[in-house]
């Protein structure tokens, strides 16, 4: 039972890194698209 619980909360702490990590890819994304839309049109 203790290699269970133990497994849990592995398994969690790896959750909480993984949605950290994504939040971090989220805003990444964003700032991304918010500065190409910001950017001069190409010259034709």
């Amino acid at each position: 039972m203790r290699r269970l619980q133990k497994r849990v909360r592995d398994l969690e702490d790896e959750i909480g890194r993984l949605q950290d990590t994504n939040d971090r890819l989220s805003e990444a994304v964003a700032e991304v698209a918010v500065n190409a839309t910001e950017r001069e049109p190409a010259l034709a």
